[in-house]
């Protein structure tokens, strides 16, 4: 029995472990995408955008597999990172005017 709370123990920690490394993952990729987005200023981060929608639904059409809720989920996480990158945006230009 002892053995076996050890095995659950070790397999948890490790399932934790995997989890910190994905989300590590995720805010690096997020962080990169704004970077991306505010360096390509207004005009490219606009057809950045339409071309990430367009993306996800060809893909969502390309495949019968896809659950809508998925791509809501997906969407919803996508336009975050966009209204977050237009936030910083507008701020920075906020800021440079007030000097």
């Amino acid at each position: 029995m002892k053995h076996l709370v050890i095995d659950i123990l070790m397999k948890l920690a490790k399932m934790d472990v995997e989890a910190k490394e994905i989300t590590a993952q995720v805010e690096a990729q997020s962080l990169l995408l704004a970077a991306l987005l505010l360096t390509a200023g207004k005009e490219g981060s606009d057809s950045i955008e339409k071309n990430i929608n367009h993306a996800i639904l060809a893909a969502t059409q390309a495949t019968p597999d896809v659950v809508q809720s998925d791509i809501d989920l997906l969407l919803t996480h996508i336009n975050r990172l966009l209204a977050v990158t237009r936030y910083v945006d507008e701020m920075t230009i906020a800021q440079g005017n007030k000097e």
